[in-house]
């Protein structure tokens, strides 16, 4: 990547944008339905319509987006709205808990949606705010760096979920099932079942450990995302602060100016005689 791309604020700011959406969509698609499968249903068909919130929310958002681009002014806005959109329901969705099914559906789903209204903005605005000799270049630099950036936040928010999980489950899991009769030292065999899905391998556990324990588990997981989500916010910052101060409108790039036509262009007229010549010799 040549270094005088990073020179250009708004293009800068373009990317900071693009890269947050797809940080909170592509973790999204991992830790949504492990979510799912932990605080609202063990259906594997359940699961699996309950992840298309995100896919659908973002879908969505792409749309609004693309009638916003050609029908709104002040793009900046856009970027602005759609950003406090993004972080407030997906921060929101902090106090998911295993009895907020609807409502952490329909924030996941709004929350999406800003994420793919900031995305289809970013990867309309990208290409007008350099010369258009550097469309494809600028466009490459944008995909790298937003799906570098999703890697990361997949990373990062499935290595905080696993270590919130290793401080929550004891504390709630623990008491619950030594109070329902499970010997202590049967309790770092029964953590790990929880994690593996699977409690065959614990000594002593039986059907009232196991009814004992399943609300203290959906408590656990709920506190661990809580964490996972709030995490969102400081990147939010960074989104609002980039769209806010340096994202700017489109309104002066949307002219009725082509920068190189590809028909129309005259040639050179065909010298009479001379193709008949060559295929006479060939």
């Amino acid at each position: 990547m040549p270094m005088r791309l990073f020179r250009n604020f708004k293009s800068d700011a373009i990317v900071a944008c693009a890269s947050i959406g797809a940080m909170v969509y592509y973790s999204g698609t991992v830790i949504w339905p492990t979510m799912a499968g932990t605080l609202f249903t063990t259906s594997i068909a359940e699961v699996g319509w309950l992840s298309c919130a995100v896919g659908g929310g973002l879908l969505f958002g792409q749309i609004l987006a693309g009638i916003g681009i050609r029908s709104l002014p002040k793009m900046k806005w856009q970027m602005t709205t759609a950003g406090v959109i993004m972080v407030a329901f997906v921060a929101s969705l902090a106090s998911s808990t295993a009895d907020t099914r609807v409502r952490t559906v329909v924030f996941l789903l709004i929350g999406a949606a800003g994420a793919g209204y900031v995305e289809n903005l970013t990867l309309s605005a990208i290409t007008l705010v350099w010369e258009p000799e550097d469309i494809g270049l600028v466009a490459g630099m944008m995909g790298c760096i937003r799906t570098a950036a999703g890697a990361l936040a997949t990373s990062m928010y499935s290595s905080i979920l696993a270590s919130e999980l290793k401080k929550y489950l004891p504390q709630f899991v623990g008491p619950a099932a030594t109070a329902a009769g499970l010997p202590v030292a049967s309790l770092p065999a029964l953590l790990a079942g929880v994690g593996a899905g699977s409690f065959d391998a614990v000594p002593g556990i039986n059907a009232d450990v196991l009814a004992a324990i399943g609300r203290p588990i959906k408590d656990a997981y709920a506190m661990s995302f809580r964490t996972v989500f709030l995490c969102t916010l400081p990147f939010g910052a960074i989104l609002l602060l980039a769209a806010i101060f340096y994202c700017p409108n489109m309104e002066d790039y949307l002219t009725d100016e082509v920068a190189r036509k590809l028909q129309g262009v005259a040639t050179e007229p065909k010298m009479e005689g001379k193709g008949d010549e060559e295929s006479q010799n060939a």
